[in-house]
């Protein structure tokens, strides 16, 4: 009894005792890896303080109003994606015939539409979202070229002015792969604005034609058409809304499918009328009127290739196994970029909204 009972010390002293031990050990491991690990990252890699204070961007001569160019491009500005393609319509042409058949422009099936009260008592629509249905390479640009088929049997003329407000979603990048194909000029306004901000963009720019949703010509476009004198063709792209008395006369309301199909009638011989060049404006995108009244900026064909460009060199092996997820507004210009980066480059842009981004979204109905 008394041997048995005289183990426990010892085998609790000699747990004592390897512990520290082993820890000690483990701890010297660790530190000596540090150590071997750290002299050849210290002797053949740059501090963040030497990373900082590079030089980033040289004088591209010798006077001194010259404009200053970063160091990886001294010898040239990198202003195309590939040889000849100086315009967003060849850009397109170029991944079209490159990945015909390969998917694009992904939207969620929606199944279902809910009411759903909450706790306070107010009332959220609700959706209940299917799979993604995709439209190939092939298939946007024939809708494309439809659509501003259509547009121009409608009357808009080439460098003229189109207005677009709307969501942003496959069929916005649809109806700007029109107008950069037919040399319309996009106006871009952004969906959050409101009234006068929209007035003000529409009558500035002088358009004749809007393309919409139906959701925004119910809830803003409709009370403030009678103050857009010019204009005469409403498109929306998500199918035609009742129509109201309080419309002008000669305001016509069509659908985006019904223009596709007015293009596709018209002979195959009507061709685009002109063709854009490097220097002609592709889009006036307004700003959101944060600071006062929305401005808008005129950017050309040649502008938004070379920022897509810079930006496609900052994106390492960008390619077909790359998802993008279109969510921001395609009014503002980094979106607009991004995607025309990933357009150019073979990747999948797949359409969803911050309401509908993740399964805890607030829009979306949970299971």
């Amino acid at each position: 009894m008394n041997n048995h009972g005289s183990s426990k010390p010892s085998s609790m002293k000699l747990k004592h005792t390897i512990n520290p031990i082993l820890l000690y050990f483990i701890q010297f491991i660790i530190s000596l890896y540090t150590i071997l690990t750290y002299i050849p990252y210290y002797f053949l890699s740059e501090s963040r303080q030497e990373k900082s204070n590079r030089t980033k961007a040289k004088p591209v001569n010798s006077k001194p109003d010259s404009a200053y160019r970063s160091v990886n491009s001294l010898d040239g500005l990198a202003s195309v994606l590939y040889p000849g393609c100086d315009t967003l319509d060849k850009v397109f042409m170029h991944a079209k015939n490159k990945f015909k058949d390969k998917r694009l422009l992904g939207t969620r099936e929606i199944l279902n539409e809910e009411d759903e009260v909450q706790p306070n008592g107010k009332v959220f629509k609700k959706v209940i979202l299917g799979s993604y249905n995709w439209l190939s390479y092939e298939d946007v640009f024939v809708r494309a070229f439809n659509f501003g088929n259509g547009l121009q049997m409608l009357g808009q003329k080439p460098k003229t002015n189109i207005a677009i407000f709307c969501e942003t979603r496959a069929e916005w990048m649809v109806a700007a792969q029109a107008c950069f194909m037919y040399n319309f000029q996009l106006v871009t306004l952004y969906a959050t604005l409101g009234g006068p901000a929209i007035v003000h963009g529409l009558n500035e720019t002088e358009v004749t034609n809007i393309i919409t949703s139906k959701e925004l010509l119910q809830t803003k476009l409709k009370d403030i058409v009678s103050l857009v004198p010019r204009l005469r063709h409403i498109i929306t792209v998500d199918g035609k809304p009742p129509t109201w008395s309080e419309f002008p006369k000669g305001v016509i309301v069509h659908t985006m499918a019904a223009v596709r199909a007015l293009g596709a009638k018209a002979s195959m011989e009507n061709k685009p009328l002109s063709k854009p060049a490097p220097s002609d404006i592709a889009v006036i995108m307004y700003t959101s009127g944060s600071t006062g009244i929305p401005k808008g900026v005129m950017i050309s064909h040649s502008n938004i290739i070379a920022g897509i460009t810079g930006m496609a060199e900052r994106i390492p092996e960008l390619g077909e196994k790359d998802v993008y997820i279109g969510y921001l507004p395609l009014a503002h210009v980094l979106e607009l970029s991004a995607e025309l980066v990933c357009l150019s480059h073979g990747c999948r842009i797949g359409y969803s909204s911050p309401q509908t981004l993740a399964d805890q979204s607030s829009k979306k109905k949970k299971k």
